[in-house]
């Protein structure tokens, strides 16, 4: 009798062992993702443009769904897009693909991003044709109850929310009638008041916008060289209230680059950079602009549109252990079980 009490209690004992290593290994991969995250991209490797999703160091892709304009919901588990001028989202394992729109928005849709408590999506849409002025429009995330953000006659673009939802960035082109990129950084409350001009430079052609997830910086597309014909762009970084702006990557007169995204941890920046065979690939660089790196390396193939995913934390992180911790407590009760 002494034995089997002393056998159960130890069964009891590495049973428990069990339980917290099981925890500790799926804290361990939840903090694996947010430091290094997923991309999502557009290319046309396969002869026709799709959405991929690939370890942020480039390993691990795999094609996700058709369409454009990626952008991760703030829970890490799904992405949204765009397809035939509508949103979509699907879950990040290629699934449940779901169209938000719903065909409601005749003048089609571009750009549509999360706010970051995955209530609102702001997004681009056109006016008046394909000559008409884009503004910058915020929704409900089921699709309904859209309201114009911005209302002004510049082209309005590539809106990204602040990580408290307060404010967006965005890039707007000031002379789009005379067909000349004249265009800065702004950002506006998501009342539509207190708009901000950022860069200050209009011939810089600022563009491609997004906040960092700290909160403190913003990247964006600019030239260095802006009266050049064809002039390059290069990524750079500003403070959030408009202070020490820094260009991160050299000065090319043949550097093409465009749509930088922040890692999770706000460490790093995906970019889409012009190769020398004229096609494009991704690339990541350090904030403080250092080691940079191809991450997709394809040859005579476009790859376009990074976008890194959020921290998966959609519930405070006490919320997020208990939840954990009483997950893994079932399934080792199960383990248990069926020993």
């Amino acid at each position: 009798m002494r034995r089997e009490t002393l056998v159960r209690e130890q069964s009891i004992v590495n049973s428990r062992q069990v339980l917290i290593l099981v925890f500790l290994l799926a804290q361990l991969a939840d903090v694996a993702f947010a430091v290094e995250g997923k991309i999502a991209f557009t290319s046309n490797r396969a002869g026709e443009w799709a959405i991929y999703v690939m370890n942020g160091d480039g390993g691990n892709h795999y094609r996700l769904t058709d369409g454009g304009s990626p952008a991760w919901l703030p829970n890490g588990k799904k992405v949204g897009f765009v397809h035939g001028g509508d949103i979509w989202v699907i879950d990040r394992e290629g699934t449940n693909r779901k169209n938000i729109t719903k065909g409601r928005f005749k003048e089609g849709i571009k750009t549509p991003v999360w706010s970051p408590d995955g209530e609102q999506i702001a997004y681009r849409s056109r006016v008046g044709g394909i000559f008409g002025i884009t503004d910058l429009y915020l929704m409900d995330a089921d699709g309904r109850s859209s309201r114009k953000l911005t209302n002004d006659l510049h082209h309005d673009d590539r809106p990204s929310w602040s990580p408290d939802g307060r404010n967006i960035a965005f890039s707007a082109d000031l002379r789009p009638q005379e067909n000349l990129l004249e265009s800065e950084i702004f950002v506006i409350d998501t009342n539509g008041r207190n708009r901000v001009n950022l860069t200050q430079n209009p011939k810089a052609g600022s563009t491609h916008v997004s906040w960092s997830p700290d909160g403190s910086r913003i990247t964006y597309t600019a030239s260095p060289k802006p009266l050049l014909f064809h002039a390059p762009h290069n990524i750079h970084v500003i403070d959030a209230d408009g202070t020490n702006k820094v260009m991160l990557t050299k000065e090319d007169r043949w550097a093409y680059e465009w749509r930088p995204a922040w890692s999770p941890n706000s460490k790093k920046i995906a970019f889409v950079k012009q190769t020398p065979d004229g096609f494009h690939d991704i690339f990541t660089i350090n904030a403080d602009g250092g080691d940079l790196r191809n991450i997709t390396q394809t040859h005579r193939v476009d790859e376009f549109s990074p976008a890194w995913s959020p921290r998966p934390l959609a519930v405070p992180p006490s919320g997020r252990m208990v939840t954990r911790w009483g997950e893994v407590k079932l399934n080792a009760e199960i383990f248990r079980t069926v020993r």
